[in-house]
């Protein structure tokens, strides 16, 4: 009986939601800011190509919310279930299917965000097993029961690595791109972010401490900088890399043309080795808010494809 009643609340609770969720769009961040019952807002960073699903120890210490250890290779984490959420601004649980089962995991702030921004994040295995619907230009996030027959979107194909099981690992979503005709496999990455140099914030026409970048390897960045001295470099433009970011015209994303599109220069082994080990292939970069800012993207995970309609 009781496996029958947690079905059926699971069930229920991600039918509803088919729905706007509560949030709101900083230098093409995206955060999510769900209510707790006593009106409490609490703010979370979402981020597909992150890892963490967690929450700070001074909220979870605040409410006194239950605790469960669990092994995490050599060490030993603390999770917690997603808080309840005020019915008029809420936001479901992660993805079951996954090592987090739709807990966080329960760190201190400074651990979350440098400047204690937000309370928590959301990372890739949140996102996992949803149909979610980035719609940048309106500046609106939402989770729908299925992804739309019609409209004007092109698709694309999206790759995962998946275990024995046939579930995510990390729930990485790969996609290409195009530029200038060649093809890049590139991690979509609603959470790539830079910490720009003054000289970057006047280049990006931006404000605040952390903007939305995209990330290309050294490899193709230097080869832009060779063959393209008209694009313009600012160098050292992220005050914690110390590395470089440039301007490229145009990019092809689903047969949309959008552009410009600022990328920060990461060095190859950060893609090549780190993060393609926990990708379904070699990415030579990441796709974030800076060239998502011109586009509704919905991104499908049960179908492994992504629905894009630029603004142009």
């Amino acid at each position: 009986m009781k496996t029958l009643a947690f079905t059926l609340l699971f069930f229920t609770s991600f039918i509803c939601v088919s729905k706007e969720l509560p949030s709101k769009f900083e230098n093409n961040l995206i955060y999510l800011n769900p209510k707790l019952n006593d009106g409490t807002t609490v703010l979370f960073f979402t981020d597909t190509g992150g890892g963490w699903n967690a929450i700070s120890k001074e909220l979870s210490d605040k409410y006194q919310w239950k605790l469960e250890s669990r092994q995490a290779g050599n060490d030993t984490i603390e999770v917690t279930e997603m808080p309840s959420f005020d019915k008029s601004a809420w936001i479901p649980k992660a993805g079951l299917n996954n090592w987090w089962a739709g807990k966080l995991q329960v760190v201190p702030i400074k651990e979350l965000s440098k400047t204690k921004h937000h309370d928590g994040t959301l990372g890739g295995r949140w996102h996992a097993e949803k149909v979610i619907d980035f719609n940048y230009p309106d500046k609106r996030i939402a989770i729908l029961l299925e992804a739309p027959s019609g409209g004007n979107f092109s698709k694309v194909q999206l790759g995962f690595q998946k275990n024995q099981a046939g579930n995510y690992t990390m729930a990485f979503p790969s996609i290409d791109i195009s530029v200038e005709g060649k093809t890049i496999p590139m991690l979509l990455d609603t959470g790539a972010s830079a910490w720009p140099s003054k000289e970057a914030l006047s280049q990006l026409d931006v404000s605040g401490e952390q903007v939305a970048t995209s990330f290309i390897i050294a490899s193709i960045f230097d080869d832009w900088v060779k063959s393209h001295p008209e694009w313009t470099v600012v160098d050292k433009a992220c005050l914690l890399s110390k590395q470089p970011m440039i301007r490229v015209p145009q990019v092809k994303i689903a047969g949309n043309v959008v552009g410009p599109v600022w990328f920060t220069r990461r060095d190859d082994h950060n893609f090549h080795q780190y993060m393609s080990s926990m990708m379904d292939r070699q990415i030579d970069g990441a796709l974030g808010g800076s060239a998502l800012k011109y586009l509704r993207i919905i991104v499908d995970y049960p179908n492994e494809q992504a629905l894009v309609e630029s603004d142009k």
